[in-house]
Order: C-alpha cells, then structure tokens, then sequence
C-alpha cells in the first residue's frame, strides 16, 4: 500500500498579506468582490499543496 503526505508551503505572511488586500478590494468595491475572495483563497491554497509519495509499497 502507497502512503502518501500532503505538504502546503503557505506562509503566514502571504495569507495575511492575500487577505488585507482582498478586505480592501472587498470594501473598494462595496462587496462585489466577496466572492471572488472565496475562489482565489482556496486556489491559492491548493496552488502551493503538493502530494509527497511517503512509502511507494508494491505494484501488484
């Protein structure tokens, strides 16, 4: 059996900057802008995920 590890390499730094900039856009733009906030947020995330193969096992 393969053993898998997911690794995000999301800082702190660049969530918070990502967020402030977006609440900013957000009251610019007096909300329209809340549900693209949703969409970048989460591509971002998985943007910088990555699956590491932890024990590769057998192919049978």
């Amino acid at each position: 059996m393969t053993t898998y590890k997911i690794v995000n390499h999301l800082r702190f730094v660049d969530i918070l900057v990502h967020t402030i900039l977006w609440l900013i856009l957000i009251v610019v733009t007096a909300g329209l802008a809340t549900p693209f906030f949703a969409y970048y947020f989460v591509r971002k995330i998985l943007n910088t995920t990555e699956i590491h193969v932890i024990d590769p096992g057998r192919c049978e």
